[in-house]
């Protein structure tokens, strides 16, 4: 008996040894790792629970030449809740109702789908259910006002987290020039080449991590984000989509692979318009790609407007005077260059020559008198930079390649054809830089499609400080220039497109497309139209292209310049440049109106006007207080400046136009001219101010 109490005491005490020791191995343990381990413990745990994050900031704005927006970031958000703050009474209450309320907002989900989702957010108290994602500011705005979500993020567990997505609205409209850039893609067009500008400076926050991802720690960020600053272009809204409907129109008339189009304010340089389009596999075109900078190509008979400069600038020829283009066609050391129309002409002008495109006659300009000497013939080109890039803002801008003497790829053929735009390759931007210097007066000036940075309305960056000007060619050579390419509408290659709304000048080109080197037998073509207009003051200057029409028309006369012809026609009305000149003369001292009206208005007044007018339409000059009846010939374009909108549409319809009005007050400006032959029911564009 003894011995078995003895065992059972040996047993308990070794039982409580264990116990005692495990009790001091656990006491120790805690001492460690709360003493001598907690703050290396502490930290690995907030390491690996809660960090920094990074808050985007708000993206800035892409602006249009009026300051309509073509890029800006919208607010989105996710809405999520916190199910363990609201007291029970209060979810018990209006747990029902906010379940309606989401469902009424987001109807693609029913109330018992909400009521379930809410419910078990809050059966496994979780702090961050996400009830929605994507939601537009007025959502959210109107979401934070539901029962429960009201009371906010500390007494109701509302909980919204904004981030912003890229918007356009302006829809496609120059969607590459506007371009795209995100976080693992560098992108493309103006978004990418400002994205320092436009990005700003990201900001932090403390976030901790929980089941489904992190959710902030407070309110207050640790770093605030900088939100980037707006560009603002030099981009017209209606001229890029006049210039994007009529190349989209013409691309699907001729079933072209690609074109593009580039309108450019001659006297500044700034680009109002850049579309470009490229066929997708339906058989649709979008902007898919930057053709009018980054795409180089042989240019074809555009070309010769820098050589009919050249030509000029060194006086071997004059407008007038008479060439030998014998018969249409000439060999150049056995090799045969023809004009399309061989065999018509022996001689013509050289207004004829360039109107109608003669290869043969520029051709022998230029090997006749440049053959000894080619590298006085570059020159001139390489003064219209055309063996340099442009230095558009937008990157990926194609380096032209203009042949000369020293390449290796130079032939004793290359002189000849180089006149004529062969065996070089250029972008559509680079030769509408040259062509706007030349017609410009001589003055070319480096394009831009930028006018200014801003900063929360501040200039940052002013672009029109930083124009460059180079002189190209004298003024009457300009002069030459403007009165040769008219001559193409009137005569020449381009006579079926003329207007009768504005003037224009201009260019065409027709370039068969080389593979691999050489010319395939299938044969492919370039069309391309480079001009201007108003014809005598030009004001705008444009460029066509486009590639590879199949629908059996590939001449430019058919497929480049009726593009231009309706997108100047168009931008012209619209802008109504008719009368602008180099220096506007200043407004008139009289005015014009009926007769009648003035005698009334006089009669109260108490004003006397000067001679005795049978008339009904008179100008009065109210310096002189004389009257002047107008006399309006028949089939001529009456003189309506100074007239009132009522007034100058009751005189046009009496002689039977047809008034087009654009603004308010008084018209200062009008197209066709005063004096002009009109026909009947003759569209007059009148411009009020």
């Amino acid at each position: 008996m003894t011995n078995v109490k003895k065992s059972i005491m040996q047993r308990v005490i070794f039982g409580m040894s264990v116990v005692a020791l495990f009790a001091f191995w656990v006491t120790f343990q805690m001492f460690r790792v709360q003493i001598v381990e907690g703050e290396r413990l502490l930290s690995l745990s907030d390491s690996t629970t809660i960090r920094h994050q990074d808050i985007s900031p708000a993206r800035g704005n892409i602006y249009s030449d009026d300051g309509n927006l073509l890029s800006t970031s919208m607010p989105i958000y996710d809405i999520r809740w916190d199910a363990t703050i609201v007291n029970q009474d209060t979810f018990d209450a209006q747990v029902n109702e906010l379940a309606t309320q989401l469902s009424q907002m987001f109807p693609d989900h029913t109330a018992s789908y909400y009521l379930t989702l809410l419910k078990k957010a809050r059966k496994d108290k979780n702090k961050y259910k996400l009830i929605r994602r994507r939601v537009g500011y007025h959502e959210q705005k109107a979401i934070r006002d539901f029962v429960i979500f009201r009371k906010g993020r500390y007494r109701g567990g509302y909980l919204s987290e904004l981030s912003t997505k890229r918007v356009k609205p302006a829809g496609l409209l120059a969607n590459r020039t506007i371009g795209y850039s995100t976080i693992n893609n560098p992108g493309v067009g103006l978004e990418r080449a400002y994205d320092k500008d436009l990005g700003g400076s990201k900001g932090k926050r403390l976030v901790q991590r929980i089941s489904g991802g992190f959710r902030p720690l407070n309110d207050e960020n640790l770093i605030e984000p900088q939100n980037g600053r707006d560009v603002h272009t030099t981009i017209n809204i209606d001229f890029q989509e006049i210039a994007q409907r009529s190349l989209e129109n013409a691309l699907v008339k001729h079933n072209a692979k690609h074109g593009c189009v580039v309108v450019m304010e001659v006297a500044t340089g700034k680009i109002k318009a850049i579309a470009n389009l490229k066929r997708r596999n339906d058989g649709t075109y979008g902007e898919l790609y930057n053709y009018a900078v980054g795409g180089s190509y042989e240019p074809g008979s555009v070309w010769k407007v820098f050589s009919a400069m050249a030509a000029f600038e060194d006086d071997l020829i004059d407008v007038n005077d008479s060439m030998n283009i014998y018969n249409g066609e000439r060999e150049y050391f056995g090799k045969p260059m023809r004009d399309s129309d061989k065999g018509r002409y022996t001689k013509m002008s050289f207004k004829q020559a360039f109107a109608r495109s003669s290869n043969v006659a520029f051709s022998s300009i230029v090997f006749d008198n440049y053959g000894k000497n080619p590298s006085k013939y570059i020159s001139y080109l390489r003064k219209l930079d055309l063996d340099k890039t442009t230095g558009i803002e937008i990157l990926g801008e194609e380096k032209p390649f203009l042949n000369h003497p020293q390449n290796s790829s130079w032939s004793q053929l290359t002189l000849p054809w180089l006149a004529i735009g062969y065996e070089n390759q250029h972008t559509p931007l680079q030769l509408l830089m040259a062509y706007n210097g030349i017609i410009n007066d001589g003055i070319m000036i480096k394009p831009r499609i930028v006018n200014q940075v801003t900063d929360a309305g501040l200039v940052i960056r002013d672009n029109n400080k930083k124009v460059k000007t180079i002189r190209v060619c004298s003024e009457e050579t300009s002069a030459k220039i403007r009165e040769i390419t008219a001559a193409v509408f009137t005569e020449g290659s381009a006579r079926n497109v003329r207007s009768s709304v504005v003037s224009m000048g201009g260019k065409t080109g027709t370039a068969q497309i080389a593979t691999q080197g050489a010319y395939q037998k299938a044969k492919k073509y370039n069309a391309s139209f480079v001009g201007h207009f108003p014809a005598e003051n030009p004001v705008y200057s444009m460029y066509v292209q486009v590639s590879e029409p199949s629908n059996g028309q590939f001449y430019a006369s058919y497929v480049a310049a009726p593009v231009f012809s309706e997108a100047a026609e168009k931008i012209f009305t619209i802008s109504v440049k008719q009368e602008v000149g180099k220096e506007r003369k200043a407004a008139p001292t009289y005015t014009k109106g009926y007769y009648s009206d003035f005698q009334l208005l006089n009669k109260v007044l108490d004003v006397q006007m000067a001679g005795d007018v049978k008339a009904d339409i008179v100008s009065v000059n109210a310096a002189k207080g004389t009257v002047t009846s107008l006399a309006i010939a028949d089939g001529k374009m009456p003189n309506v400046r100074g007239l009132g909108a009522k007034d100058a549409m009751y005189l046009l319809e009496m002689h039977g136009l047809k008034a087009r009005i654009n603004g308010y007050g008084r018209v200062v400006e009008q197209s066709p001219a005063p004096g002009t032959v009109v026909r009947q029911n003759r569209t007059v564009y009148i411009r009020l101010q």
